[in-house]
């Protein structure tokens, strides 16, 4: 019986043995069914996990390394078009194979020059256009080489010509921002042919069609009508409409950057629309995009607003200054502000200066010298100088009378030493993400559960400091990005901190690109983000992945000082393993904590 007992146990061992020992494979990215769009690159990455770690790992034929806790990887060669990568693990006798096929997309279809054909995605433009005479229309297709190409629209008598674009360089923009910086090589681009077309006053286009022809070598013509149409402006009423949401975007272009924020109840004065995105005359020469679904209409024949401003006066208020601009109309303006010397210069669009007074409230300390300047025929400038180190945020609004009021915010009290710093500060920490997952790592650890993990850190370490401490969220579920950038607008907060844990795009070498880097938008900010990398790099010992400006939501507002930390890459398989770590977060949230002080006794009000 005692015999028997032992081969049991010894049969329940080796079935554990070979059980622990059973191969498995977790491809995290590229998904199941996933499109990856082909931007000038000819590898990706792949990463995921293999258990048990100690088995031998190959992608594609190539060997990839795997760490101890079984995560890997491997940036390695592929192909437009379905592509399928083949990942095998052996341990002894053992071999499993997983293949995982996706879509890597060229951004273009591929054009036989013994064809002649017009490649109809390519067509530009792809939305109607509405636009008054002397605008410009860009017309552009990508077709056959060494063909003719031109294009008629109806309603115009001239035929345009379109010209084969010529030789040109191409750069990523993901290799060029976190890769090394350089431009692929030129390539011939010749079945890109483009013209444009200046609208005259004699043009008469409704919804008119444009049709564009490619003629080939031997004789033959095809032609294909784009998709969009082009309307033409010939009325002297222009449409008005008012901002349609509490924080509105005017942008450069149509899609392009973001320029001008303005509050709800601007009005602005529509000259053209394409697709679905309308152009705003702000003034003779300075015209800005917004899409149509920001805006609300006005009644034809509303009439465009022409105020002038007699008076400029400040307020003084225990945490801010007020500059009230009594300009009795909600117009568009831009605020540019610069750190040397410190000031906020405030244009307005479709303003003319009667200014006569600019009263100063004297017992203010943060406002210096306040100038007025006539740019042009409708543009106004006001400049507010600063007798600050640096800028702590303001708020732009109107008043319910219409009246423009710029808050500036006075630095907050802070203690005179560092451990006395931070007391009394007011400090808004958001964990990103939530309701989406944000950067998955290699072994599913999700980046908006490592933003909250390091977020409970440091605002414990904060409140220990005499802090108080706002959060976007302390569970998982949390606000969606826009709803946490205006509750970040509103809270009050004297310091604002997204945490974030990082990824590269598709194209880009992870293996090579990654460690740990800050953003910041507004100039405010930037002495802050500088600090808060500088104390990241010497805590953590990671690649310093760099200090960077980008249009980040949640580094847009301008009520304080405000930046997005990305300590360490969660795709990276060391990384996400050091992320997991109670010590990482503790070591993370010291370095935050360390430049918070420096920054606050340096530019805080003692």
């Amino acid at each position: 019986m005692l015999k028997m007992i032992n081969y049991t146990f010894l049969l329940i061992w080796i079935m554990l043995c070979v059980q622990s020992n059973a191969l498995e494979i977790d491809l995290v990215y590229p998904a199941v069914g996933d499109t990856i769009f082909v931007a000038d690159f000819d590898s990706n990455a792949i990463f995921g996990r293999v258990l048990p770690p100690y088995a031998q790992l190959t992608i594609n034929g190539h060997k990839t390394d795997v760490q101890p806790n079984g995560s890997f990887l491997s940036f390695l060669p592929m192909e437009p078009g379905l592509f399928t990568y083949t990942c095998q693990a052996v341990l002894g006798v053992d071999t499993l194979v997983l293949k995982r096929t996706v879509l890597y997309a060229a951004p273009s279809p591929y054009i036989s020059p013994d064809s002649t054909e017009i490649d109809s995605s390519s067509t530009r433009p792809s939305g109607d256009l509405v636009l008054q005479p002397g605008d410009i229309v860009d017309l552009e297709f990508r077709g056959t080489p060494h063909c003719s190409a031109w294009c008629r629209i109806d309603g115009v008598e001239q035929t345009i010509p379109l010209l084969a674009v010529g030789r040109r360089n191409r750069t990523y923009w993901g290799t060029a921002v976190f890769g090394q910086g350089n431009s692929l090589s030129p390539v011939l681009d010749s079945t890109l042919y483009r013209g444009s077309y200046v609208l005259q006053a004699g043009d008469c286009c409704d919804r008119a069609e444009i049709r564009f022809y490619l003629a080939g070598s031997r004789g033959d013509t095809v032609s294909y009508v784009a998709p969009g149409t082009i309307s033409t402006l010939h009325s002297g009423v222009r449409r008005m409409a008012t901002t349609a949401v509490d924080l509105t975007v005017l942008r450069t272009g149509p899609r392009k950057s973001y320029y001008y924020f303005l509050p709800q109840g601007v009005k602005l004065w529509l000259s053209g629309k394409i697709g679905r995105s309308w152009r705003v005359q702000l003034a003779k020469n300075h015209s800005a995009w917004i899409e149509d679904y920001k805006v609300h209409l006005l009644p034809e024949g509303s009439t465009r607003p022409r105020p002038f401003i007699r008076l400029v006066r400040t307020e003084n208020y225990e945490d801010k200054m007020t500059v009230r601009v009594y300009t009795g109309e909600r117009l568009p303006f831009r605020i540019e502000q610069t750190t040397s010397p410190q000031a906020l210069t405030v244009y307005f669009y479709g303003l003319t200066a009667d200014t006569d007074w600019i009263r100063h409230d004297w017992r203010g300390s943060i406002i210096g010298e306040i100038r007025w300047q006539q740019v042009s025929d409708d543009v106004y400038a006001l400049t507010v100088n600063l007798n600050q180190k640096n800028q702590w945020g303001y708020n732009a609004d109107y008043d319910e009378k219409g009246n423009f009021v710029l808050d500036i915010n006075k630095a907050p009290r802070v203690g005179k030493r560092r451990r006395s710093a931070l007391r009394n500060m007011t400090i808004l920490i958001d964990p990103g993400h939530d309701p989406d997952t944000g950067a998955v790592g290699p072994t599913r650890f999700e980046e908006r559960e490592a933003n909250l993990l390091l977020a409970a850190v440091l605002a414990d370490k904060l409140r220990k400091k005499g802090a108080r401490i706002i959060m976007t969220r302390e569970e998982q579920e949390g606000l969606a990005l826009g709803d946490r950038m205006r509750f970040a607008m509103h809270s009050g907060a004297d310091i604002l901190l997204s945490l974030h844990h990082n990824a590269v795009p598709a194209g880009v070498n992870p293996l090579k690109n990654h460690g740990s880097s800050t953003y910041y938008y507004h100039p405010q900010s930037y002495e802050l983000a500088k600090r808060i990398q500088q104390e990241l790099l010497s805590a953590l010992k990671l690649n310093d992945f760099g200090l960077y400006w980008d249009n980040l939501a949640m580094c847009r507002p301008t009520q304080m000082p405000a930046v997005l930390i990305e300590p360490a890459f969660m795709m990276h398989p060391a990384e996400e393993q050091l992320v997991r770590s109670p010590e990482y977060r503790e070591k993370c949230a010291s370095a935050i904590i360390r430049a918070l002080q420096s920054f606050a006794l340096e530019f805080g009000n003692k």
